[in-house]
């Protein structure tokens, strides 16, 4: 594949630089129905770390025609928060350009890094030098940290005068609840986002709303909640680091179960470890002082902390250097985008957060996966390891999966003999609060019609879809909704056909060899809100279909495309031999003794 890119300019002011690119991907297959996106990414490396972070290069900027794609783009970056780890040691670093384009690839690209038409900088913090096809960036650690004394120096100012305007509020608390109380007799109306039940939990939400408007303080429970946990922490990290204390915390289980129960068992017996758990499924904001008591000792007693979920908490500290934080991610491969690959998207993470960043480990399923992370966690490559994810261990466990079928079809006969459909698809809505599956496009009558007696259909929605999918009485029989009970991997072990649209369940499915279809009606709306990794139609292991209609028949024709499994599984898990486990154990071995 042929491709062009042009620096249109680049203009640095203070600590940001602002980046205006072109381009254009030549090939005879590309066409205006074409689904693939062009993506460059801005490679920075200083000799410690390395970070990717995409170019925002939005739809309507897009342009296909027969054999060709142009596009463009422009976006700010910080260049003070390229780094996390070293951002405060004013290393020199390196500008190149990674791009992708359907299934072409290239790191570090021959391009002319010295804009034609603009190059403008004012050299007070970083200084922008054209190298060929990269750029050197240079830092004055002197200027940024003098600007930080200014910053602080405002901020004190700032502070007072908000100080002034809080003691303002207060006093004008009785006229807010006067305020609040007309708003029962709908003289005057509530602010929309409250919407408590009770009244007097919305009098009370209506007095804080107008006192943090006047007085420009955000009086809110998160914000509360945040300062507490960094005031715990900063008094409890006078303690010492307990040599073998390893703390499992998990912001979404109530028990030890998924990687967790995995690596577990492989440390239980080793009686020189001593190994604590921290399981809290509450938002921070809900947390009790002596719940996050308990994670401020733990964060500053505990020489290996494993998480296996995005956790918020542990981002509001700088924990100690000896201190290492191991993130078993949850999902196998590299899908759906996440992080900071959503770089100006909706809902998408802000490049200067520090979100995910503390990680000193990431355990993946390839080494392919590792660039996919690396930008989507704003870490460093070398922070990426290919261990494999542990709770694949269980696919190469022919006991553990016969005693399984064993038992689910002593629970469920009528399935037995059947040909069983597992209907897994992800949820729609961005997020939590307002996840949904439309349940009508997956008619169960209709299903069964079309199907017969010989299909069954075991229901697997995402934990966040909280409704149940709708099933006839007379089909009782042979369609069950599982979605609130049994682990999702256990279920492929019965289940003969896999029905999906983008979740990540189908990397385990290739790990079986199962059928797979791909139920993307949405398709097209799906890639220009969330998008993946890598390119949908050309990567994806199973036949894609928009339609129910569509989707049955491919079942009844037995049209799976089959032969497009063993490439995606290739790609996305380097060892197939059960031992991730084992891996991943080696790894905090190595973290506990010293030397990682």
């Amino acid at each position: 594949m042929q491709y062009k890119i042009n620096i249109n300019s680049i203009v640095v002011e203070k600590a940001s630089m602002v980046i205006s690119l072109s381009g254009e991907f030549i090939d005879p297959t590309i066409n205006p129905k074409f689904l693939s996106t062009p993506k460059v990414i801005l490679y920075f490396e200083n000799g410690q770390e390395d970070r990717r972070i995409p170019m925002v290069i939005r739809f309507r900027d897009i342009t296909y025609i027969d054999g060709k794609v142009m596009f463009s783009g422009e976006y700010s970056y910080r260049l003070d928060y390229v780094f996390w780890k070293t951002r405060g040691q004013g290393l020199p670093f390196r500008m190149y350009l990674n791009v992708m384009f359907a299934d072409f690839y290239a790191e570090k690209i021959d391009v002319d890094m010295n804009p034609s038409e603009l190059f403008e900088q004012d050299k007070n913090f970083f200084t922008l030098t054209p190298n060929g096809n990269y750029i050197d960036i240079t830092s004055r650690p002197e200027k940024i940290v003098h600007r930080r004394r200014i910053a602080s120096f405002v901020g004190m100012i700032n502070s007072f005068f908000k100080f002034i305007a809080l003691i303002y509020s207060i006093a004008l608390i009785p006229l807010f609840i006067l305020e609040g109380l007309l708003t029962f007799t709908g003289f005057t109306s509530m602010p929309k986002k409250i919407s408590s039940e009770n009244k007097l939990k919305r009098l009370g939400s209506y007095v804080i709303n107008r006192c943090s408007t006047v007085s420009r303080e955000s009086f809110t429970m998160d914000r509360y909640k945040r300062n507490l946990i960094r005031k715990k922490y900063k008094h409890k990290r006078h303690k010492a680091v307990v040599p073998n204390k390893i703390t499992f915390f998990s912001a979404r289980r109530e028990e030890i179960s998924g990687n967790f129960e995995f690596v577990y068992n492989k440390l239980k017996d080793d009686p020189n470890l001593d190994i604590q758990f921290l399981f809290n499924t509450k938002s921070f904001r809900y947390m009790t002082r002596k719940e996050i008591d308990e994670f401020a000792e733990a964060c500053a007693t505990s020489k290996v902390i494993i998480l296996d979920e995005y956790t918020p908490q542990i981002h509001l500290i700088d924990l100690k250097p000896e201190t290492k934080l191991i993130q078993l991610w949850h999902a196998c491969g590299a899908f759906k985008t996440f992080g900071f690959t959503r770089l100006g998207k909706p809902k998408g993470s802000p490049q200067a957060t520090r979100m995910h960043r503390s990680y000193d480990y990431v355990t993946v399923s390839s080494e392919y996966c590792k660039k996919c992370h690396s930008e989507g966690f704003g870490i460093s490559t070398e922070n990426i390891v290919p261990t494999g994810i542990a709770r694949t261990d269980i696919f190469f466990d022919e006991e553990y999966k016969a005693n399984f079928r064993k038992q689910f079809f002593e629970e469920y006969p009528t399935f037995k003999g059947k040909k069983i459909i597992l209907f897994a698809p992800t949820f729609r809505g961005d997020l939590k609060a307002s996840a949904r599956y439309p349940m009508e496009l997956f008619d169960i009558n209709d299903v069964c019609e079309t199907l017969g007696e010989d299909y069954a259909v075991i229901i697997k929605h995402h934990p966040f879809v909280t409704e149940q999918h709708p099933i006839p009485e007379k089909y009782a029989d042979r369609v069950i909704d599982l979605s609130e009970s049994t682990e999702i991997n256990d279920l492929l072990f019965v289940s003969d056909i896999i029905i999906s649209d983008y979740s990540s369940l189908i990397f385990e499915a290739s790990l079986l060899n199962k059928p797979m279809l791909f139920y993307a009606y949405d398709l097209q709306a799906y890639i220009k809100s969330r998008d993946f990794y890598f390119d949908f139609k050309l990567y994806i292991p199973g036949k894609i279909c928009t339609s129910l209609y569509e989707l049955l028949q491919a079942i009844l024709n037995e049209d799976f495309e089959t032969e497009k499994i063993e490439r995606f599984r290739n790609m996305f898990f380097d060892d197939l031999d059960g031992k991730s486990t084992d891996r991943i154990v080696q790894l905090i071995y190595k973290c506990l003794e010293n030397n990682a």
